[in-house]
């Protein structure tokens, strides 16, 4: 029996009290593309009081597969290597894969990376289908 080798993906971002949550919402849309998902809203209050809402969605299976395969496509041949040089800054030991995504850039369509105000993108490899960060220098190798 073939195993996947990737198990979940887990996307999450903040609505600022600045910022327009359905704006925020179309960015994720963009990400995923034609994936059909829901976001769950935690409403939260920041620091100064300020209300945050942290939208989160979890995806396993086929929808997993097909967005992280979908990502990686999106990006640049550099931008895979970049992650590749520095993959023990985007990974642990439990097999997750990190990637920082501008939020809005989203909404120009356009995927870059980011540290400031992210969308955060968790990809779980399965440990069932053998050595996970090998199975992630493959992954991110692939054309």
């Amino acid at each position: 029996m073939r195993r996947e080798t990737i198990q979940s993906v887990e996307i999450s971002t903040i609505a600022h009290a600045t910022e327009d949550p359905n704006k925020v919402i179309l960015a994720l849309q963009i990400l995923l593309q034609d994936i059909p998902q829901q976001f769950t809203r935690h409403y939260l209050e920041g620091h100064h009081g300020n209300p945050i809402v942290k939208l989160e969605a979890r995806m396993t299976s086929e929808y997993a597969s097909q967005f992280a395969s979908s990502l990686m496509g999106r990006l640049s041949k550099s931008e895979r290597l970049i992650i590749l040089r520095d993959l023990q800054l985007h990974s642990d030991e439990d097999g997750n894969l990190y990637i920082r995504v501008d939020k809005q850039r989203l909404l120009q369509k356009t995927l870059q990376f980011a540290e400031d105000d992210p969308v955060r993108v968790k990809i779980k490899f399965n440990k069932l289908a053998g050595d996970c960060k090998k199975n992630m220098c493959s992954f991110l190798e692939s054309d």
